[in-house]
């Protein structure tokens, strides 16, 4: 299993007592009209925002300020309460080593104006202050400072049953809470060119771990092996808010143009423990495969392997396939790679030698964590462009237990004309 003390060791020897903390954005009036609303499908939110990036961002802040309360303060409380020193210095960290683009500052300082203008108690007790603007900073750079598992594939073709492009992935990550599971949602972004991104995630948090776009594009993020430097480089963007401009960007009818500008963004990123982005193409081109990875460290950012197998597709999980210059595979994450394509392999041996979207659930079973662990599968997703397939499953807590989300009841299948419903749509 990804090693848990590893995630305390880098982020307790973040060196950034001398990066200065950003300043409070000024608020400005409050929009006339909120761009978005709030739709609830198998009991699960989704929440829909359009506009410019702080019209977005205020209509997050505004319409999700109870439920912000109700999950975010709650994990700093849980990360950092016994840590207030490690909180210092993530704190410190913004506006030095870590930035953020123009139009995402934007956001978040609408989003921020958006919890303002709701009077929500933004208090922590525990901590002895108010939860405040570099706070929300800090959350939205929680890849950089926490390590997440996770396992992902994708087959295509004669492989699928149906035909075109399956793709499927488990979130592994600490789980301090039932919050965390109870307020994972759907945050569906309209962007001014029309294109339109749905990402898994939580009030309060913009960027994309598992996320999907209107063209069928898909991104994951994995933590990978690369050599650990404690800190990122400075004026480095979270991996999380450049996989969401890949997915905003558009697949066009040339998908090099999409891995160029993909490369281009994750080199703004800076991982200090490296990161894998698992990006899926809604076509398989003739001659090649839709699944790329790219795998980035402190340093640089490359274009990584296959997963390992030929004829099986691409199974990913939390090593680099083709760098050699970070730390070796765990044996966690090696025993899960095989079983993957043990998995696929399978599949395609026997009866109609397809993978069905049931079988992906299944496999995704296979690999899946939590239980009695403080470490599991938080949410699931199985999703294929063509023909439509979108369905998550976000883990449970029953009898103190984690249910790992492969598992769980909590289940939802949506319609791309449920995922991306025109803005206009009441």
């Amino acid at each position: 299993m990804l090693d848990r003390a590893l995630a305390l060791w880098f982020a307790s020897s973040l060196l950034a007592a001398v990066a200065a903390q950003a300043p409070a954005p000024t608020v400005a009036a409050a929009p006339a009209v909120v761009h978005g609303r709030v739709e609830v499908h198998a009991g699960v939110k989704l929440l829909r925002v359009w506009g410019t990036p702080h019209e977005r961002g205020y209509a997050h802040g505004k319409l999700l300020a109870a439920d912000f309360v109700a999950v975010a303060l709650p994990e700093f409380v849980a990360r950092f309460a016994r840590q207030p020193a490690m909180l210092q210095q993530a704190r410190g960290a913004v506006g030095r080593l870590i930035e953020y683009p123009e139009d995402v500052q934007q956001e978040l300082q609408g989003l921020w104006q958006g919890l303002q203008d709701s009077k929500v108690d933004l208090r922590m007790a525990e901590l002895d202050r108010t939860f405040d603007h570099t706070d929300l900073l800090v959350a939205n750079a929680l890849d950089v400072f926490g390590l997440m598992g996770c396992s992902s594939f994708t087959v295509w073709g004669e492989r699928v049953q149906g035909g075109g492009v399956l793709t499927a992935r488990n979130f592994d990550w600490p789980l301090t809470g039932a919050h965390m599971l109870v307020h994972t949602m759907l945050i569906v972004q309209h962007f001014a060119d029309g294109r339109a991104v749905a990402s898994v995630g939580w009030p309060g948090y913009i960027g994309t771990v598992t996320g999907v776009s209107d063209q069928g594009t898909a991104a994951f993020l994995h933590v990978g092996t690369g050599k650990i430097t404690y800190t990122p480089e400075p004026s480095s963007w979270p991996t999380a808010i450049a996989a969401r401009r890949v997915l905003a960007h558009g697949v066009g009818a040339e998908p090099a143009a999409l891995l160029r500008f993909a490369e281009e963004q994750l080199e703004y990123t800076s991982p200090p423990a490296g990161f894998l982005t698992h990006l899926v193409l809604p076509v398989a081109p003739k001659d090649g495969s839709p699944a790329i990875v790219f795998e980035t460290d402190a340093k640089d950012s490359e274009r990584g392997g296959d997963g390992g197998r030929a004829g099986t597709g691409l199974v990913l999980t939390n090593h680099f396939q083709v760098r050699q210059d970070g730390r070796p595979a765990s044996r966690d994450s090696v025993d899960r790679e095989k079983q993957l394509h043990a998995g696929i392999a399978g599949c395609l041996a026997v009866d109609d030698k397809v993978v069905s979207i049931e079988e992906a659930w299944t496999m995704l079973g296979s690999v899946q964590r939590g239980r009695r662990s403080s470490f599991g599968t938080l949410h699931a997703l199985v999703f294929r462009h063509a023909p439509w397939c979108f369905e998550l499953r976000i883990g449970d807590v029953v009898d103190d237990l984690l249910v790992p989300a492969p598992t769980s009841q909590r289940r939802l299948s949506l319609t791309k004309a449920e995922l991306f419903a025109p803005i206009e749509a009441k």
